[in-house]
């Protein structure tokens, strides 16, 4: 069998050697021959590990979307799917049967690059809409993997920074008021001045 390895929000692996400390709140460790350890911490205990025959054909995999990195249907497909979903685009974003891997600040990210209100119905975006939504989420993912999701080289410039907390108060980079809304269960730091 595979292993697969499902994060949740804290989780992450972490490589050391033999004689090293392991880290605070692993789950699991791997021994290697060659004195290599791999481990997965995961503080809020969220992640999973499960071994299947053939993960790729089975739950959770096989109920995934598409991955924003490698497969983003072009802007006329995603317009077509996205005009399908009545919710909250924050909320679609969201849905992991749609947007592999697409997780809370990369949707907040997305939507105020592309300058699109969290709350409006996915199915209410237009074409210019749309296309704004796709280009910044696969330019926001592949930033994000260029610097191996170090978060101290994402642009300073990004929402990313001052989204955090639901401070009263907060603002970005640029001086906009953050406000910070629930949408589908999930906090949203949303920018009214730039977000319609």
């Amino acid at each position: 069998p595979w292993p697969l390895f499902h994060f949740g929000m804290t989780g992450s692996f972490e490589i050391y050697r033999d004689g090293a400390p392991r880290p605070r709140f692993w789950k699991v460790e791997i021994a290697m021959e060659d004195g290599t350890r791999l481990a997965m911490p995961d503080p809020r205990r969220f992640g999973r590990i499960r071994l299947q025959e053939s993960p790729q054909d089975v739950h959770p995999l096989a109920g995934l979307g598409f991955d924003p990195l490698e497969g983003l249907p072009p802007a006329r497909e995603l317009a077509t799917l996205l005009a399908r979903r009545g919710g909250p685009v924050k909320s679609v974003l969201l849905d992991q049967s749609l947007f592999a891997g697409v997780g809370n600040w990369i949707a907040d990210e997305v939507l105020y690059q592309a300058a699109i209100d969290p709350r409006r119905p996915a199915s209410a975006l237009d074409r210019a809409a749309v296309g704004r939504l796709r280009a910044r989420l696969l330019a926001i993912v592949r930033r994000a993997v260029a610097v191996g999701a170090d978060d101290r080289r994402f642009p300073r410039g990004w929402l990313f920074h001052d989204r955090w907390g639901r401070e009263e108060g907060a603002r970005t980079a640029r001086g906009e008021r953050i406000e910070h809304l629930t949408i589908g269960g999930r906090t949203t730091a949303f920018v009214p001045a730039r977000q319609r």
